[in-house]
């Protein structure tokens, strides 16, 4: 279950950065590929937020069922998911404000 989840995250990671570099090359005015990555991270940030309360919510399920090391893999993945809407905030506000 805990290899499970690590890939969810790997996957949705490589998705956005996917979406970020397609956003970047693409052949547009420069306000209107911000605008796009302003968008996709937003919609990056609900969809990593949703997996987060998702994973608070069935940690004690998943803990029950996992040993301790499972659950500070469980601790980990919930930190990382954090930093990294840390770092979607600042990338989105950065932008925003070129944008402006």
């Amino acid at each position: 279950m805990v290899k499970r989840t690590e890939n969810l995250v790997i996957l949705g990671l490589g998705f956005c950065l996917g979406a970020f570099v397609g956003i970047l090359s693409a052949p547009t005015k420069g306000s209107v590929a911000r605008d796009g990555m302003i968008y996709n991270l937003k919609s990056c940030k609900r969809k990593l937020q949703a997996f987060i309360l998702k994973v608070v919510r069935d940690k004690n399920d998943i803990a029950n069922k996992a040993k301790t090391s499972g659950k500070e893999v469980i601790t980990d993945v919930v930190t990382a998911a954090q930093e990294i809407l840390k770092e979607l905030d600042l990338l989105a506000t950065e932008l925003e404000q070129k944008t402006q």
